[in-house]
């Protein structure tokens, strides 16, 4: 499938008229295939290599209007090197050159797929952009982010491999300039999380910002924080501590600060969140600071002048993903426990469509 045509397709996805559908328990292990002809699923999934790199991959499921038709699916992926350097990995595919699996989490789009029994997550990606192999395994199970319905609409959102945590190697082809293939980049480690989402209205009447913290290194702990803020404000927070793949505590009536706001183009994002919360078994408080810049991505970034002409309508969504510093104080009447360590973050900023200026048509003078 040709960019142009993966990109009039994403367009649909953000920008067409949806209308309310009866809400469904999503199921992780296979798309739903809703006949609602605005029905848009996917499987998002982020990893943190330790070679320094980071691969996100979404495998995309939709019925879009003609010419593109219904049943049709989307693989974008990313890949940035140790040194910074991004690469688009992406294809699409009607149904029947890309398909799933019932009983089990298997998804192939052309090339890529998406598979995993039990406890695994794996993900291979491959094109003349670049090969990506990662085996993982998520043994903590499954959490959701509360339903939520607009006006047309609803979004649910399963994090259906909330730890991921693996090994896997990476190599860039010939579109990246190499013939056939660059050198082999093997990780030992990788880390991360997948996120599986719903949707039947245009993202930026769903989500307003979305922020995501996970631990990665070898912390002998794990904070998960997942914050979305809605467009009405209204604010849906999960915000958990692991221990050896046991939760510890679930927090609740949390509170996120976000400062040193940081304007880019139409976006902005913070460098430094402050977060206070009360657990089920203590209380917690303390701050989370975006350190190391993994990469700003912006679809719209990486279009042609034909292809921002199918963009124009779309809400404007970037991605800004760091390595973050953390320092939490975990209190509990046992006493206090200090919380330090390296976390996987991102914060997606969504802006709405902007209203095209009217022009003034009215007869010059004479």
């Amino acid at each position: 499938m040709s960019f142009k045509k993966i990109i009039v397709s994403l367009a649909l996805v953000m920008s067409f008229p949806f209308h309310m559908v009866q809400a469904h328990e999503i199921n992780d292990k296979r798309p739903m295939m809703l006949e609602d002809k605005n029905y848009t699923e996917y499987w998002e999934q982020y990893f943190y290599l330790s070679d320094g790199s980071l691969v996100t991959s979404q495998f995309l499921v939709a019925n879009f209007p003609w010419p593109v038709g219904k049943d049709h699916g989307i693989m974008l992926g990313t890949l940035v090197t140790p040194e910074g350097e991004l690469y688009v990995i992406k294809n699409g595919r009607n149904f029947g050159d890309w398909g799933y699996k019932e009983d089990v989490l298997d998804i192939f789009i052309h090339t890529h797929r998406l598979s995993g029994s039990g406890d695994d997550v794996n993900v291979h990606l491959e094109n003349t952009m670049a090969i990506v192999d990662i085996n993982s395994k998520s043994p903590i199970p499954a959490f959701s982010h509360d339903s939520y319905s607009s006006d047309e609409g609803y979004i649910e959102t399963s994090y259906y491999a909330p730890s991921l945590k693996g090994y896997g190697n990476w190599q860039l082809g010939e579109e990246a300039g190499f013939k056939p293939n660059g050198p082999v980049h093997n990780a030992d480690i990788t880390e991360g999380f997948g996120v599986h989402v719903l949707m039947t209205d245009k993202v930026d009447q769903l989500i307003k910002n979305w922020t995501r913290v996970t631990t990665v290194g070898d912390a002998n702990h794990k904070i998960f924080l997942s914050a979305i803020n809605r467009p009405d404000d209204n604010e849906d927070t999960i915000f958990k501590l692991f221990v050896a793949d046991k939760t510890l505590d679930t927090f609740s009536d949390v509170d996120i600060k976000y400062e040193n706001m940081t304007k880019e183009k139409d976006a902005s994002y913070p460098r430094k969140l402050k977060i206070k919360a009360k657990g089920e078994k203590g209380d917690i408080e303390g701050e989370v600071i975006f350190t190391k810049k993994m990469d700003h991505f912006n679809l719209n970034d990486h279009l042609n002048f034909f292809e921002r002409s199918f963009a124009k309508s779309n809400p404007v969504i970037t991605n800004f993903r760091y390595i973050a510093d953390y320092n939490l104080v975990y209190k509990t009447s046992e006493g206090e426990q200090q919380l330090t360590g390296k976390a996987l973050s991102e914060y997606v900023d969504i802006q709405p469509v902007k209203k095209a200026a009217s022009k003034d048509r009215r007869r010059r003078r004479r």
